[in-house]
């Protein structure tokens, strides 16, 4: 009803994440108070008969006040700004950090899509490059919701390279054991089909000379014990 409604009209609307996500229908305090607020851009009406809804968020806000709570949840807001530093080379060393940890995680996940790499190398907004980041990093709501509710656009993006740095560690230890792992194997393989191949030499040489020489000592003790 509230996306029937906001889609007729501005195609704006408050979004804000549920502080417990297992509860079906959430009461005004069981959301944040900080949240984005989203332009509806297309509605999917899908074929189990679900609609889909795709929305792009546009800036940060403050709920100030519930106003009510059906037929769908309304409320005064406060709009927040992000605050931008001027002329920084240090906000500007963050935001390259940020793009080559992103970059780092799409090569090492199979998760990312490749046009995720492609965006974040293309974004030239810096606002617009640290809060992309932000809602696309795979870290908990509880983490996301403490970088929506920062300020500082230079804060949010160090906050953001302590999450992305734990991910990169985590990722690359991943693919250490598993590279390990397919080592290992490949050893026993490769061990395995050598052995395959002496065997199969030697059983068209007329037999594995090892085995030659105990069937012989067998042959011949077995004659000595006969004449015994």
């Amino acid at each position: 009803e509230l996306i029937r409604d906001v889609n007729n009209g501005s195609k704006l609307l408050g979004t804000v994440a549920q502080k417990d996500y297992t509860i079906d229908l959430p009461k005004t305090s069981d959301v944040f108070t900080i949240g984005t607020v989203a332009e509806i851009l297309k509605i999917l009406e899908m074929p189990d008969g679900s609609t889909s809804v795709i929305i792009q968020g546009k800036r940060r806000y403050r709920i100030a006040d519930f106003v009510t709570e059906t037929p769908y949840f309304k409320a005064k807001v406060e709009p927040l700004n992000d605050v931008l530093p001027e002329n920084d080379n240090e906000f500007n060393a963050i935001v390259g950090s940020l793009k080559d940890l992103s970059i780092k995680i799409a090569q090492f996940s199979a998760n990312v899509p490749p046009e995720a790499t492609f965006a974040v190398k293309n974004i030239e907004n810096s606002t617009f490059l640290i809060n992309f980041i932000c809602s696309n990093t795979d870290i908990s709501v509880e983490d996301k919701q403490k970088l929506l509710e920062i300020e500082s656009l230079k804060d949010r993006g160090i906050q953001a390279i302590s999450f992305l740095v734990k991910e990169v560690q985590m990722l690359e230890l991943k693919h250490e054991v598993q590279s390990k792992v397919k080592t290992d194997i490949d050893k026993q393989q490769r061990e395995f089909m050598l052995n395959q191949q002496m065997k199969t030499i030697q059983d068209e040489l007329g037999g594995n000379p090892v085995e030659q020489e105990i069937a012989e000592l067998k042959k011949k003790a077995k004659a000595k014990k006969a004449k015994y």
